[in-house]
């Protein structure tokens, strides 16, 4: 489901250059030390574990084989059912008291379990007793004050006691459950791999909305005038009515590493084809698919949804059939924009063969998403996506610098995040690593868009885009150079610790 608001106000911002021009050198004197798979700005995944125990029948003394297995597996089954209904109790109720109360999705202590079968089991041993001892791992994405709120303390991994029972109350069990956050650093989308081929060819494709107001039409009418009025171009499109299911993309061009390559955006919506033709729907959404580099998505969603293209009659790509679709080898980003696609999609994706966390960074929301953020949202990533300098070079941005610019206040409920990021770069993914320290006087002579040219005390010379430290080796932080947070796109750069370069 989406919630049908009304259109909020916005503030849209060209999609040609970055808001202020960055020529350097940049200053360095007001410094501060600052100190997965999925990366969020204002949420974090957990995993939370313990050992429990499972009831054996009586006649399990008796069997032998498959069947003695298959008593275990049921035994397991049975129990992790009501561990994970006493960890929810719990960890709700906790919650609740941190929130004065309140339990709703807004609130600033929330969790949400990432699909129906997120808990896993290993380790099934027969102890005494007829019992049979098991690990579970429970996954959810919460606050990123969560831990502390449920589990005071200190550490990275902390614990608490739940009261496991079984529905009559009872073989009860005290279990105690450790939570630690997933490790979430930083890193960057490929962009390399992005334009490699010379064209970044973006698929947007609009799910169909049952609300009289359709709020899917009104959204990409709006987003097909922006992109008019900030100049990207296709000859066959000078208004939303042209738009057809067959028309080309709207294009603009971008430096990259000193060539010029085109971003491509292909739209599709539910009204573009007849009833009797809406398998076209199908079609341009298997393209993408098979071929785009960005397939996006925005309509309404949540567990076990898939895109659903119209309502005027129901049609849908379901998330089941994900698995069996040609998708792309190469790497690829979807973003899903709806409700809770946190849940359901990631998995339908990675059930493909041709995709793996290698290849692929995906896009989600936690919890419901309103139809009045999808206007600005969409915008948003195409923009932050495609961002360039003054000097109309590609301004490659972080996934966490991205996702501050969508995860606003006005949208904090919604929670986007990114789930893939563990094999990405975290250093500049264009071919100007090697530009650290070298002598500059303007951004433009660091190589790669994303590099700056910082003002050493010995004068100007070249810093590299960084997530952390590690990335940029020995001798170097990365720091972020302004605290300004209008300016929070401005890339972190790989500096000398000792601010003097070799």
């Amino acid at each position: 489901m989406r919630l049908g608001v009304l259109l909020m106000a916005v503030t849209v911002l060209s999609c040609t250059q970055l808001p202020d021009s960055t020529d350097g050198p940049h200053s360095l004197s007001e410094l501060k030390a600052r100190g997965d798979n999925y990366i969020s700005t204002n949420a974090r995944e957990y995993t939370l574990s313990g050992i429990a125990h499972g009831e054996l029948s009586a006649e399990f003394a008796d069997v032998e084989g498959p069947v003695r297995e298959e008593m275990i597996e049921r035994a397991v089954n049975a129990r992790i059912a009501h561990v994970t209904r006493a960890i929810k109790r719990y960890v709700d109720g906790k919650l609740r008291d941190a929130n004065g109360g309140s339990a709703k999705e807004d609130d600033v202590y929330f969790t949400y379990i990432r699909r129906a079968d997120s808990t896993m089991t290993t380790n099934a041993t027969v102890v005494a007793d007829n019992r049979v001892e098991f690990r579970f791992e429970v996954d959810l994405v919460g606050s990123v004050y969560l831990m502390h709120t449920i589990a005071p303390g200190a550490g990275s991994s902390r614990s608490f006691d739940v009261s496991v029972s079984d529905w009559s109350g009872a073989n009860p069990e005290q279990v105690t459950v450790q939570i630690a956050g997933s490790p979430a650093k930083d890193a960057f989308p490929r962009y390399d791999l992005l334009f490699e081929d010379g064209v970044l060819d973006m698929g947007i494709h609009f799910g169909g909305d049952y609300n009289e107001e359709r709020f899917d039409l009104e959204t990409a009418k709006w987003l097909v005038e922006v992109l008019i009025e900030d100049g990207w171009e296709n000859d066959g499109v000078a208004t939303f009515a042209d738009l057809k299911i067959d028309s080309g993309p709207f294009v603009r061009r971008v430096q990259v590493e000193g060539r010029e390559v085109s971003v491509e955006i292909h739209i599709s919506h539910s009204d573009m084809v007849l009833e009797a033709d809406e398998e076209k729907l199908t079609e341009v959404v298997k393209e993408s698919f098979a071929t785009r580099d960005i397939v996006m998505y925005s309509g309404h969603a949540g567990e076990n949804a898939g895109f659903i293209l119209d309502y005027q009659p129901r049609h849908e790509i379901k998330a089941r059939d994900f698995a069996a679709l040609t998708m792309a080898e190469k790497y690829q980003v979807f973003i899903l924009d709806g409700c809770r696609t946190y849940r359901t999609y990631v998995q339908a994706l990675m059930a493909n063969p041709y995709k793996s966390y290698e290849n692929v960074d995906i896009v989600t929301t936690v919890n419901t998403t309103p139809f009045s953020a999808g206007f600005q949202l969409l915008h948003e990533f195409v923009y932050w996506l495609t961002l360039t300098n003054d000097k109309g070079a590609h301004f490659p941005l972080s996934w966490k610098t991205i996702l501050r610019g969508v995860n606003t206040r006005t949208w904090k409920n919604v929670h986007y995040g990114v789930h893939g990021t563990g094999s990405n770069p975290q250093l500049n993914p264009y071919s100007g690593s090697d530009a650290l320290c070298n002598p500059c006087t303007e951004d433009t002579d660091c190589k790669a868009g994303g590099n700056l040219c910082l003002g050493y005390p010995g004068g100007g010379a070249c810093g590299v885009a960084c997530t952390n430290d590690q990335a940029c080796g020995a001798g170097y932080r990365c720091a972020r150079l302004v605290d300004d947070p209008k300016l929070f796109y401005l890339p972190k750069q790989c500096i000398r610790r000792d601010y003097a370069c070799p």
